[in-house]
């Protein structure tokens, strides 16, 4: 065999390896990537358990009264001495069984409130309509209005009316206006607002 052909069986056999490690290096990478994919899948496993339809509902705060939109006091000409009285009944219906109930106000107008005599009383019987059959079980508060009106602001600082420990509840709540003997209360006017509010404990 010539020298040439010594040569080019022998480059043949090079290309042949390099060849052969080239295949073999592929077959160790598909095998390689393919055992990492095993592991991978079988490194997966996993379990799961719920617990669904679970239903989470707030109880209730809830105060009406019998006023049917109307106000308690509207009246004009009154005069030193003259005595406004008038009833209203605050029921209590939230689904929260325990509550305080508490009374406040504010009041406007041109100055009538300073020379209003206030009396605020608490108890059962009577109604929107009419006093009758009202007893009283506490005195919740006595002054002028217009010291009520910026004492008794808002819940925390308001009248403790009732507190309740059963829904739903009510009260009858009394007030009593009268006029005092001053010649400055002439010509004004009070616009008074009495709220109560219900938070539970």
């Amino acid at each position: 065999m010539s020298d040439a052909s010594l040569l080019e069986a022998g480059a043949q056999r090079r290309r042949s390896a390099r060849s052969l490690a080239r295949i073999a290096a592929v077959v160790c990478a598909c095998l390689l990537v393919s055992l990492l994919v095993f592991r991978s899948t079988h490194g997966a496993f996993a379990s799961t358990t719920s617990n669904a339809g679970n239903t989470i509902t707030a109880g209730t705060v809830n105060l009406t009264d019998d006023d049917a939109g109307s106000a308690m006091f509207s009246v004009s000409g009154v005069g030193p001495g003259d005595t406004m009285q008038h009833c209203i009944t605050v029921t209590y219906t939230g689904t929260l069984a325990s509550a305080d109930i508490r009374m406040y106000g504010a009041s406007g107008g041109t100055g009538l409130a300073q020379y209003l005599d206030t009396t605020i009383e608490v108890g059962t019987g009577g109604s929107f309509a009419s006093c009758t059959g009202f007893s009283a079980q506490a005195t919740l508060y006595t002054g002028t209005l217009a010291t009520f009106a910026t004492t008794d602001t808002d819940w925390a600082s308001g009248l403790a009316a009732f507190s309740t420990s059963s829904s739903p509840a009510s009260r009858t709540f009394r007030i009593t206006l009268g006029v005092e003997d001053n010649n400055s209360a002439q010509g004004l006017t009070a616009t008074p607002t009495f709220t109560w509010e219900a938070q539970n404990t």
